[in-house]
């Protein structure tokens, strides 16, 4: 009797991301001679884009041979859903189509592989989708969060804070009578996330980027960083990952500050953001800390510590010098 994983597993190959292990190094992973929809024309017409399935299915395909039972079930499941979603997304505006599959493809390409480093998160893809228009705004919104899906884990509590977050932003950015401008005006909001995970194993860092418009002389867009200990499905700020006590907030305010200030050098910031105080304020916050499988990212987005014109700072930072205030029982284990 053919199980549900191989079933669905069939269907995912009709839909276009198979786990063939052969394909045409010029093609796609599916048989471009079959390609009715305008997504799987616009991949077979661009030599990027179908690298980027082969891509795409060779990760599938590996991290769903490491898989079985329940865990198997849900990622064949994600995929479908994933598959749906590109779909959706990325025929709404044939003019940007290319570029639409390419942020999608590498999102989902960083997350499979990520996925098969240490115990699999099973991490499904959610959205939230809609467009419209009002007077003389074309809005639309296309937010993409994650949802853990493990079952002897309680990520309830995570679950709703991704959730809720994303609910709150659907809220926000659709326009209400009064917001009309007196010129037409395209408003946006796209969210989407990846997943790394850092040594031990026990956590997944998600990295939460958006681009906006909503009016002004230009967009706006972040990232953002949650911690997730797998073990227990509770979020890890940095007092989770580090040792108790306020050495570690001033042994990162030291060596992000000397980073910041060699920056500013060619792109001047601003300069009360190394004030001592200042900068620990803002290296307290969660959502500044990417944990990657190789350093430690210190995001700043625009305006943080520098004008809009200077862009995000980074500063990253090897685990090598971290390790004396990491928690030896903590989610980071280098």
């Amino acid at each position: 009797m053919i199980s549900q994983a191989k079933s669905v597993a069939a269907m995912i190959l009709a839909l276009g991301v198979g786990s063939a292990s052969v394909w045409a190094q010029e093609k796609p992973s599916f048989d471009c001679a079959k390609a009715e929809s305008v997504v799987d024309r616009a991949i077979c017409g661009s030599a990027e884009l179908a690298k980027a399935d082969r891509e795409l299915a060779a990760a599938y395909a590996a991290l769903l041979d490491k898989l079985s039972g329940a865990a198997k079930d849900e990622l064949v499941k994600d995929q479908v859903r994933w598959i749906a979603n590109r779909n959706r997304a990325c025929r709404a505006d044939p003019d940007s189509i290319e570029d639409c599959l390419k942020k999608r493809y590498a999102g989902r390409i960083t997350n499979l592989r990520a996925y098969g480093q240490g115990t699999y998160p099973a991490i499904s893809e959610q959205t939230l989708a809609r467009q419209g228009k009002l007077g003389k705004i074309t809005w639309s919104y296309d937010i993409t969060y994650p949802r853990f899906e493990v079952a002897n884990v309680d990520f309830t509590a995570t679950n709703a804070r991704f959730a809720d977050a994303a609910k709150k932003l659907t809220d926000e950015w659709v326009p209400k009578a009064g917001d009309g401008p007196d010129r037409e005006q395209q408003w946006f909001y796209e969210q989407s996330f990846t997943v790394d995970r850092p040594p031990g194993g026990h956590a997944a860092s998600i990295s939460v980027s958006f681009d906006s418009y909503r009016g002004g002389a230009h967009g706006y867009g972040a990232t953002r960083c949650t911690l997730v200990d797998l073990r227990t499905g509770k979020v890890a700020g940095p007092p989770g990952a580090f040792t108790a006590g306020e050495q570690w907030l001033r042994v990162m305010t030291q060596l992000v500050g000397a980073d910041l200030k060699k920056q500013f050098v060619d792109r001047p910031g601003f300069d009360d953001a190394l004030e001592p105080v200042k900068l620990a304020k803002m290296l307290s916050e969660a959502n500044r800390y990417c944990w990657t499988d190789k350093h430690l990212e210190i995001i700043f987005n625009s305006y943080d510590v520098g004008p809009y014109a200077a862009g995000p700072y980074q500063v990253d930072i090897a685990y090598d010098r971290l390790k004396p205030i990491l928690r030896p029982d903590g989610p980071i284990a280098p």
